[in-house]
């Protein structure tokens, strides 16, 4: 854990550092909501962290200041667990289980839905030169834009397969792991880039479609 350099007449409510095009930020967002713990939302420019940088003292996102304590991503969802243990993250204490199953969703899920929806993410973007660092370091690392976008239908079939996945998991249950958790945030946000861009989930796969909707409807505590 870190120190903030926060001065201390802005410490009076814990703040999240987040973009929202990051599957990472949005988990985040969405663990606190479940939690419902208060908080003040501070947009990261994608191309511009140096208020992160003179914040926290690093450049990672997402990042959760409270006081002089600087909380990275990886250590996040077990700091919140201490902050507030009810409603847990790791219902009936299956801490590992529902770690795994985050992981997949940010390593593998994730990946599939960012190859579909990269080259629609620009106008999303807050401006011209976020909108040209994004499609410039994108491009740089999965090649050519105009062939990522005739790619699209190969990467959503792919993506799709791993959606049909999902919807059989969530056959007969409302959560990965009967009750909401860790597991559920982490897929969820692996998920969200799609809606982000303004897609939507087929409507064939309805326990997905549900489950995404029962998460999304959580209250933002945010403020």
């Amino acid at each position: 854990m870190l120190r903030s350099s926060v001065p201390a007449g802005m410490r009076s409510l814990p703040r999240l550092y987040y973009h929202p095009i990051s599957h990472y930020c949005v988990s985040a967002e969405r663990m606190l909501a479940f939690k419902k713990l208060r908080f003040k939302l501070v947009r990261v420019p994608y191309h511009d962290r140096r208020e992160l940088i003179a914040a926290t003292g690093q450049d990672y996102l997402p990042t959760w200041v409270e006081g002089r304590s600087v909380v990275r991503w990886d250590a996040l969802a077990d700091h919140l667990e201490k902050l507030a243990p009810q409603p847990s993250l790791y219902p009936r204490g299956e801490r590992g289980l529902a770690r795994a199953l985050e992981n997949w969703g940010h390593q593998v899920i994730e990946e599939r839905v960012w190859r579909y929806v990269v080259t629609e993410v620009p106008p999303t973007l807050a401006g011209e030169p976020e909108r040209w660092v994004f499609e410039e370091l994108q491009s740089r690392a999965r090649g050519p834009w105009e062939l990522l976008r005739h790619r699209r239908p190969e990467f959503r079939r792919e993506m799709v397969r791993y959606f049909e996945l999902l919807d059989e998991m969530l056959k007969g249950r409302n959560w990965f792991l009967e009750e909401p958790s860790l597991a559920d945030l982490g897929i969820f946000g692996s998920i969200s880039p799609l809606f982000t861009v303004g897609r939507k989930l087929p409507a064939s796969l309805r326990n997905l479609t549900r489950w995404y909707e029962r998460i999304a409807a959580v209250p933002s505590c945010a403020s």
